[in-house]
């Protein structure tokens, strides 16, 4: 948020309006083009980032052009453009110790499928393929896996999940054929890795009306801020790859199996 901020203050110095313009223009272009091109972050989630991006740079500008009304020399013009970075070097060592320890937040999302709950366990543990039609998130290029491996069918053994950019590797704490599969994450090696953690995932089998009800779930820790518009928007992320796998395990199960 400070950056966009001083990024806003810059701009706001210089007198021609339309030079103001181009600069942010170009500004923007080259921030955001460093994250994509870096693979630092996928698309979406800079598009995320835009509207925080763009109002602080606006509250930047206006406050530059409020409270700075008065001219200044040309020898202390470069000092007051080159300020709001020098404050934010300085912030950002100190935002470090004094935000708190991210928390942990779960999300779930289940599905009823015409199959018994050995026959989805067995679909699930070990994946081949993930095609299902891709949800809007993952379309616009939230990480979507092609396959899952599992090395063995016992705790301990790793589960791979498969991306085009990168794997998540989990281990297995809970194995009962039918009813439970649980795991921790060891390894991710997605983008946005810097500042999003996976911590656990599971999936639970119930059968209820010869139906198997397969339950998703999984936990993670984010230390992007503020919290009130990262949240939803990562639970949002998420949800679009459950249903994603979801809708894969069912298309495979019918391919296989029929209904």
């Amino acid at each position: 948020m400070i950056f966009p901020l001083a990024v806003g203050f810059s701009i706001g110095t210089l007198e021609k309006k339309e030079r103001q313009l181009s600069y942010l223009i170009f500004g923007l272009l080259i921030f955001f083009g460093f994250l994509l091109a870096g693979a630092l972050e996928g698309l979406i989630c800079v598009l995320m980032a835009l509207p925080i991006f763009a109002l602080m740079v606006f509250i930047g500008y206006k406050v530059q052009r409020r409270v700075f009304r008065k001219e200044v020399g040309e020898s202390k013009k470069l000092l007051v453009t080159i300020s709001p970075l020098i404050i934010l070097l300085v912030l950002n060592p100190i935002e470090q110790m004094i935000l708190p320890e991210p928390s942990i937040t779960t999300i779930e999302n289940s599905i009823f499928l015409d199959y018994a709950p050995e026959l989805v366990f067995d679909e699930v543990k070990q994946m081949d393929k993930l095609d299902a039609d891709k949800p809007i998130g993952l379309m616009l290029g939230l990480p979507s896996p092609y396959k899952c491996e599992l090395e063995a069918d016992s705790i301990g053994a790793r589960r791979n999940c498969l991306f085009a950019n990168g794997k998540i590797t989990a281990q297995l704490t809970k194995y009962e054929k039918g009813k439970i599969l649980e795991m921790d994450v060891i390894d991710y090696t997605l983008t946005g890795r810097d500042w999003f953690e996976f911590v656990d995932a599971k999936y639970t089998f119930e059968e209820i009306d010869g139906q198997t009800k397969i339950t998703r779930t999984s936990s993670y820790k984010s230390i992007l801020n503020p919290r009130i518009y990262w949240k939803p928007l990562e639970s949002w992320g998420i949800e679009q790859e459950h249903k994603f796998v979801l809708n894969s395990l069912k298309k495979n199960l019918k391919e296989k199996y029929g209904k």
